[in-house]
């Protein structure tokens, strides 16, 4: 799905690390593609999606929460929402590129939480 992204902040020191805001969510990923200079308060068509180094893991849960919550100060981010075959609804649409919710079809519809290693963001051509 694409989104109008504001840029909140970049990293001065990490090149790939962007904090965005979409759809009144914020957080913080990192450009996996960027065909152009992007600026500080400037909006960009985005694309989002999240990166897992090891295993993921779903579990349901039972409030129906749609968040993506940082965890400590790094890039790991729990993501909550609503699993669909090929994304999550948590509040704004998370593609999953890799098919890992191919594993969890029993799951799709209802409310799950997902620890990601960061959030993958591709700027998109205008």
């Amino acid at each position: 799905m694409e989104y109008l992204a504001l840029v909140k902040r970049l990293d001065p020191h990490i090149e790939e690390e962007v904090t965005l805001e979409v759809e009144g969510i914020e957080f913080t990923g990192f450009t996996s593609v960027c065909p152009y200079e992007i600026e500080v308060g400037k909006s960009y068509p985005v694309s989002i999606g999240f990166t897992i180094l090891d295993e993921l893991e779903i579990r349901v849960i039972y409030d129906e929460k749609k968040e993506l919550e940082r965890i400590g100060s790094g890039y790991k981010y729990y993501i909550r929402g609503i699993l669909n075959r090929d994304s999550i609804d948590a509040g704004i649409t998370i593609l999953d590129e890799d098919e890992y919710f191919a594993d969890y079809l029993g799951l799709i519809g209802k409310y799950v939480e997902l620890q990601v290693d960061r959030i993958s963001v591709e700027f998109l051509k205008r």
